[in-house]
């Protein structure tokens, strides 16, 4: 056996389910199940109750459950009596398990059940014919899990390719499709394992994949590779079998792919426990790492929000933010957010905290409309040189009007719109820091763990990895 072969055996054996963890889960699943059902008679809904997603589809890794159980109405059904029936269910079915439960969104509200041994998402949706005739995104589902579970059911030692690439993509920090991760759904790795075959095959595809020019079409429901390219304007298309229309890949960022790609080339170099197990940096303190950098940041309280609008909108900020800084200068290395327990940190690392006094400001062309009024503003004052021109522009060189990183954050955040919710929230009242200052924009210990991983930004498996 391989060094490559003993180390994917150890990983599998800890990825895969003992027999008595399958038996709790699924006695567990059996009884919301149930529970569900019991509701659903109760409340005179016409629902079918159908566990969706890994469970089912036996792609689920040890120790890491979540289980998707569907609320299958019919498509009559009134959208709004879907939500609140699906929910009402969901409760009273809480009620007679005696478990807690948090309400949550994503294209309809739903509840996620907390047992003991797992959490199980009840969620509602339409039963409906074809994905044609899907109504809401979460429609798709069923669909989904019956593509997946023919298709490893034709080739069963599929699954514990899925749960390798599943733990792999863990490892490296891009599994997930929700916004604040930006990467790699449980489907989409499915699909992935289903299309190359193995893991490794995967692996070995991956480092070769190109952005925006690599398509994985498993059913071939383009003949043209470019035709998926030209329709879907993603760095990774992956077209859904069931749904052609649909890039499964879509919630990709460029920055998760290019990780999963780097991380890929790393371990076909050097393979490593720690691409799925990654070990714990070496501990140094954030006020180690800020030392000399030029790092900013803006506190605000973080609206109670679904976690996947909150992320959009302070991903949005962050980029209004950056762009803004830039405007007035300065240069922008990197930007990050934070969020727990009703504090956001928006994060900011810039080439200096402070800019020169004076700034080259160009103007209009020579031959513009405009020029009598730009050269009719600056002859009157409020530069130290110029109006002269340089090329075809007119130039001057005048005092910069804000120098400091901390005054143009105040400013920015005061003026800008950086999110429906996140506007209102940042007039009601903000925080600005600067240097080492950043440490200090809260106590949580959640946040010094973030701001020392973010200063760091270094992959665990980076050091032994050869790459």
């Amino acid at each position: 056996m391989s060094q490559v072969e003993e180390l994917l055996r150890e990983v599998l054996e800890r990825v895969t389910p003992t027999p008595a963890e399958r038996e709790r889960v699924s006695l567990a699943v059996s009884r919301v199940v149930r529970a569900l059902e019991r509701a659903a008679r109760e409340l005179q809904a016409k629902v079918e109750v159908e566990v969706e997603g890994s469970f089912a589809k036996d792609t689920w890794l040890s120790g890491d459950v979540d289980v998707d159980v569907f609320l299958l109405f019919e498509p009559d059904v009134p959208v709004e009596e879907l939500r609140s029936k699906g929910l009402q269910i969901a409760k009273r079915a809480a009620e007679m398990l005696g478990v807690g439960w948090r309400e949550r969104y994503a294209s309809h509200p739903y509840l996620t059940l907390e047992l003991g041994v797992c959490e199980v998402d009840a969620v509602p949706a339409y039963r409906v014919p074809s994905p044609a005739h899907i109504k809401s995104p979460v429609d798709r589902t069923p669909f989904h899990t019956a593509y997946v579970k023919r298709r490893l059911d034709a080739n069963p030692s599929l699954r514990g390719e899925v749960r390798l690439l599943k733990r792999f993509a863990k490892g490296i920090g891009v599994y997930g499709a929700e916004v604040k991760v930006e990467g790699f759904s449980g489907y989409l790795l499915e699909l992935l394992a289903i299309h190359y075959g193995s893991f490794v095959s995967t692996l070995e595809a991956a480092a070769g994949w190109r952005p925006f020019r690599t398509v994985v079409d498993l059913e071939g429901h383009y003949s043209d590779p470019r035709e998926a390219l030209r329709r879907f304007r993603e760095p990774l298309v992956v077209v859904d079998p069931v749904d052609p229309k649909r890039n499964v890949a879509s919630p990709v960022s460029l920055d998760s792919l290019g990780r999963f790609i780097a991380a890929a080339r790393a371990f076909l170099r050097k393979p490593g426990l720690e691409f799925f197990y990654p070990n714990p940096p070496p501990p140094r303190q954030p006020d180690e790492l800020v030392k000399g950098r030029a790092v900013a940041a803006v506190k605000l309280r973080a609206p109670q929000l679904p976690e996947d609008v909150l992320w959009g909108q302070a991903k949005r900020a962050l980029r209004a933010l950056a762009h803004g800084l830039e405007r007035l200068g300065f240069k922008v290395f990197d930007r990050a957010a934070w969020a727990e327990g009703g504090e956001l940190v928006l994060l900011f690392e810039l080439e200096s905290l402070e800019l020169p006094p004076l700034e080259k400001h160009y103007g209009p062309p020579v031959y513009s409309d405009h020029d009598a009024r730009f050269v009719s503003k600056y002859a009157e004052g409020g530069c130290v040189a110029g109006p002269y021109v340089e090329g075809d522009k007119w130039v001057v060189i005048r005092p910069r009007r804000v120098r400091r990183a901390d005054e143009a954050l105040a400013k920015l955040v005061a003026t800008y719109n950086i999110g429906e919710d996140l506007t209102p929230s940042a007039r009601s009242g903000f925080e600005v820091y600067a240097g080492e200052g950043v440490l200090g924009a809260s106590a949580s210990a959640g946040y010094k763990r973030f701001l020392a991983e973010w200063l760091a930004r270094r992959p665990p498996w980076l050091s032994s990895s050869g790459a």
